[in-house]
């Protein structure tokens, strides 16, 4: 559907006819000439419904896909024409197009001085490319573009004025379409409720001011902003690698400087003591005050730390009985070396660290980790004979084997077991009707057992009941009572849903 049409050249706008000159137009001596705007195909003028407009002659096939217009699509153009027409020194036409066919707008308005606002109706989705390409064409002829939206789009990343209108394709048409200028929403534009009407003035106003800028120069402030940002950050990352490193750089002088004033603590001195768990100590320097103490671990000092090694702790090192060792070798080797304070670090997990008995200076886990091999003292050890005592206490006893004679049991009897017995195997006998009937009862008695089987056949093959898996229980679906065997009672024909079967009555 659309609303120009050309007749010879002449521009003929469905929404400026009158009733009685658009229904004269099929009358027109050139009216087989009537053409649409965008394909140049013929054109015939169709009313429906009030409304006015073209569309394709019949049997016609267009190669160009027209652009969709809803009776809600064409109503809100209507309603944009005659308020902009109503604008002094304003003037509105509908679909203007551009003389190369790069653009055609919905209604462009045109002011006396030559300023022109071109309102597009988008009713359907769109992305927003799409409102950035269409709004940049317009811009490059130096025209502003309105877009009129039935809801507001305040996250797209280029900012456009927009009329919000709350009307959308699935809307009920109104009766007239001036009353769309007075549907009322939220408008961008004024950053306030107001109506459509109220919008559409405050654009048209001469003294309205986009501040934003075309969608090409946003889009160009934009990608400067992110290139900003990217080297801000690339900048920042750099700083902080280089302010890392000087930090390892000045953790690995201040490591350089505690191991080389650590020693090994009287090499000679003394014999290591005797004691449960191999312990090795070393003399270390405070790097506050310089002040001597005696630092210890259990395990063995390991040639070279690695980078992925956990962080070194004294957790076992502060046992009594570890540190009463250490008091014992000691006074062996004569030394008034101090020990190092254990301290627990405050937060979570739980750590623990030496630290200077008279500055208080923690003396950090890394640094103890780099220490070499040589910078430490064995100063306890486990004996081979308190090992092997060890060894002893722990072991357990030889198993010494057992010399007796196995004396044959005695066999015991089979028990006698009955044929109602659980643990009864073995094949049952007959029936005893079979095998102490006389010969005259004999054959009425499998008479009656064929009958029986039949009748069971029967209520198994009933759709009434459902069976149960040992065949012998059935479930009536009529009343969801039960019966075994062949005990149909008040199930058969139907009796238990019959009013007054029962014996205590319907209910």
């Amino acid at each position: 559907m659309q609303l120009v049409a050309y007749l010879k050249g002449e521009r003929v706008d469905a929404t400026q006819m009158a009733h009685e000159p658009w229904r004269a137009l099929v009358n027109h001596p050139d009216y087989p000439s009537l053409t649409l705007i965008e394909c140049g195909l013929r054109a015939s003028r169709v009313t429906r419904r009030g409304r006015q407009f073209f569309k394709h002659y019949p049997d016609i096939e267009c190669p160009i896909q027209h652009k969709s217009e809803s009776a809600q699509h064409l109503a809100m153009k209507q309603a944009l024409k005659n308020r902009i027409n109503a604008m002094p020194e304003w003037r509105a036409e509908v679909e203007h197009a551009h003389p190369g066919r790069v653009w055609i707008a919905d209604v462009m308005a045109t002011h006396a001085s030559g300023k022109r606002l071109a309102f597009e109706v988008q009713l359907s989705p769109q992305s927003e490319d799409e409102y950035i390409r269409r709004s940049q064409r317009y811009a490059d002829d130096r025209i502003r573009a309105v877009w009129v939206v039935p809801d507001n789009l305040d996250w797209f990343r280029v900012q456009m004025p927009m009329i919000v209108t709350g009307f959308g394709k699935t809307s009920d048409l109104p009766g007239t379409p001036g009353s769309l200028m007075d549907l009322a929403h939220h408008q961008p534009l004024v950053g306030k409720r107001a109506s459509v009407g109220a919008a559409v003035d405050a654009v048209l106003d001469l003294a309205f001011q986009w501040p934003h800028g075309t969608p090409k120069h946003q889009l160009d402030e934009i990608a400067r902003l992110e290139q900003m940002k990217a080297e801000a950050a690339a900048d920042k990352q750099a700083r902080a690698g280089e302010a890392a490193e000087l930090r390892r750089l000045a953790e690995a002088e201040t490591a350089a400087r505690f191991i080389a004033a650590a020693a090994a603590p009287g090499a000679s001195a003394a014999r290591p003591v005797l004691a449960a768990k191999r312990t090795w100590a070393s003399e270390v320097h405070c790097l506050t005050g310089g002040h001597p103490m005696l630092i210890w671990r259990l395990t063995k000092p390991a040639p070279e730390r690695a980078s992925s090694d956990p962080m070194w702790r004294p957790t076992m090192e502060n046992f009594d009985n570890v540190r009463a060792h250490v008091d014992a070798w000691l006074a062996a080797a004569g030394s008034s070396l101090a020990k190092a304070m254990v301290y627990k670090v405050k937060g979570w997990p739980v750590r623990r660290t030496f630290v200077c008995p008279e500055c208080k200076q923690i003396i950090q886990g890394r640094w103890v980790s780099a220490l070499p091999p040589e910078k430490w003292t064995l100063i306890a050890e486990a004996s081979a004979a308190s090992a092997e005592a060890r060894d002893m206490l722990h072991r357990k006893p030889p198993t010494q084997p057992s010399h007796f004679s196995e004396e044959p049991r005695p066999a015991r009897l089979p028990v006698q077991v009955e044929e109602s017995d659980w643990r009864f195997i073995g094949p049952r006998r007959k029936p005893y009707w079979m095998t102490e009937s006389g010969s005259e009862e004999l054959p009425y008695r499998l008479a009656a057992k064929k009958a029986h089987a039949e009748r069971m056949e029967q209520l198994r093959a009933n759709p009434r009941y459902r069976v149960s898996p040992n065949g012998f229980r059935f479930e009536c679906t009529d009343c969801g009572g039960e019966f075994e065997d062949d005990k149909e009672g008040i199930h058969a024909d139907r009796g238990c849903v019959t009013p007054g079967t029962r014996s205590f009555g319907w209910r």
